[in-house]
């Protein structure tokens, strides 16, 4: 009988391997995926919070402005900032007590995008600000210690995807960005809607799928706030803490922001956001205004105003709100 024959050239995976027409249609189907995941994204974007619908506003906000102050001849004042200002000013009292005070009228609106710091403003501003007409003639930007210094971490998606516009990559990666994943990362963001906003299409999914992860997100956080300031408490006791913080901060970014403003003749005025503990002001950074001639009204410690005036221990609530706001204005018309 004759011994079966056998081809020894050909391997098991040579023999079931896909054509490389196979191969194209697999990745052909991916990249549809891909693709259409991308249209989802970038369609629910502006829904994923009121954040996000508010920065997708701002080309409108700006414009509406515009509009008003062309019709009114007022003068165009921007409040800019994060969270603190978006939530600690109250345009309609600060309008009321400027009338009080028989001020001129003014043309107002918030540009407060949440969690953003000096690096977004300067690009935030570069790329919504764009012309002569939308340029404000007041610039007046609210913050804490962290949020103007060049240590403060940045936040490259949502930097990327959100305030850099495309003519200012070369700027940012030249500029603010350290290595190549930073320079990967930001130009993916930039692109695309579904990496750009990744971390809250991927929190919208855990929050519908697991039972309270919300609630227990937030458990987590909190115990680790403690923690933390329990550690710190320790230290200031026991004397160990060392207060070199203010030392080693620096503020080209802040001196980038006054440039930018002053280059196209728009006056800033800065102001330090009130606290339930006044908080440090870094000389480096009064000083740094002052060179440039920018005024700084100082807001951290505003009379009558207590803890009760604070909605969660940093944001005001609505009677801290309508101090600011009546402070703020006062200080305002006394420029």
């Amino acid at each position: 009988m004759a011994a079966p024959s056998h081809d020894y050239d050909a391997s098991p995976t040579d023999i079931h391997a896909p054509t490389f027409r196979q191969e194209l249609r697999v990745i052909g189907v991916l990249l549809a995926f891909v693709t259409l995941l991308e249209i989802i994204a970038r369609v629910l974007a502006p829904s994923l919070d009121s954040d996000r619908q508010r920065i997708h506003d701002l080309p409108q906000t700006i414009t509406n402005l515009e509009q008003r102050a062309g019709k009114s001849g007022c003068p165009r004042v921007v409040f800019f900032g994060n969270s603190l200002m978006l939530r600690g000013l109250d345009e309609d009292i600060l309008h009321d007590e400027l009338r009080k005070l028989s001020r001129p009228a003014i043309e107002t609106t918030k540009i407060t995008p949440v969690g953003t710091a000096i690096l977004d403003w300067i690009y935030l501003y570069q790329r919504y600000f764009r012309t002569e007409g939308s340029q404000p003639d007041v610039l007046v930007v609210g913050f804490v210690a962290h949020h103007i210094h060049d240590q403060e971490p940045i936040k490259i998606r949502r930097l990327a995807r959100h305030f850099v516009a495309i003519r200012d990559f070369p700027a940012l990666w030249r500029t603010d960005l350290d290595d190549f994943h930073q320079l990967a990362q930001s130009a993916l963001c930039g692109m695309s809607a579904l990496e750009g906003d990744q971390p809250e299409h991927q929190m919208a999914i855990l929050n519908l799928c697991v039972p309270d992860y919300q609630a227990g997100l937030n458990v987590n956080h909190n115990l680790i706030e403690d923690a933390a300031a329990r550690k710190a408490r320790s230290k200031s006791d026991s004397g160990s803490a060392t207060p070199t913080a203010a030392a080693t901060e620096t503020f080209t970014r802040m001196e980038r922001f006054i440039e930018l403003c002053q280059a196209h003749h728009v006056r800033m005025v800065l102001v330090p956001m009130p606290q339930p503990k006044v908080w440090d002001l870094n000389p480096d950074a009064v000083s740094l205004a002052r060179k440039y001639g920018v005024k700084v009204l100082d807001a951290r410690a505003i009379g009558g105003m207590t803890d009760a005036d604070f909605a969660d221990g940093y944001h005001l609530g609505v009677t801290g709100a309508a101090k600011f706001s009546r402070w703020l204005a006062d200080a305002l018309a006394e420029m």
